[in-house]
């Protein structure tokens, strides 16, 4: 089915751009090529709707419940990250939290875009990326050397994860 809409989609772009390229436009050709390129466009979207609808198979996340689950797992990663000694136990809590937590909730994204609608979406996974990239310097500094930074990114990433939470939408 993807391979099919992405066959129309390009088609039709291909035959109305060609037809319009033309001296005189060819408006009939051009209204061809445009109404196949829509169709398209329409399957390719019914196709990731049927995607996003059933999660993906490995995350183990596939409904709403499930990705509300997730990111307040992300939640107690982060805690349970600030809350560990010494560097190695550290390090491995932020990769554990990023690995474990933090992607598959990622890759389970489209379930609250599809359910909610893209405000929503924006409203929630905004402040869940400004929680990731604090994730990513956590982990970064740590291997960098510099524990103390890493553990201030943890309070920022626990600070923006607690925005994400508050935007979760109301059901």
């Amino acid at each position: 089915m993807k391979i099919l809409g992405w066959l129309l989609f390009l088609v039709g772009t291909l035959v109305a751009s060609a037809a319009g390229a033309k001296v005189p436009p060819s408006w009939v050709v051009f209204g061809v090529g445009a109404a196949v390129a829509t169709a398209g466009a329409i399957v390719l979207r019914v196709h990731a709707a049927r995607a996003a609808g059933a999660g993906d198979a490995g995350s183990g996340i596939r409904d709403l419940a499930g990705l509300r689950k997730g990111l307040d797992a992300i939640g107690v990663g982060i805690s349970d990250a600030a809350a560990s000694e010494g560097d190695d136990a550290l390090k491995v809590a932020v990769e554990a939290t990023i690995l474990e937590r933090m992607i598959p909730v990622i890759e389970a994204r489209m379930i609250l875009s599809q359910a909610h609608g893209v405000e929503s979406y924006a409203k929630v996974f905004t402040p869940l990326a400004a929680c990731e990239r604090c994730l990513n310097r956590a982990w970064s500094a740590l291997v960098d050397g510099h524990p103390p930074e890493s553990r201030a990114q943890l309070v920022a990433a626990q600070a923006h994860l607690a925005i994400a939470q508050g935007a979760w939408p109301a059901v």
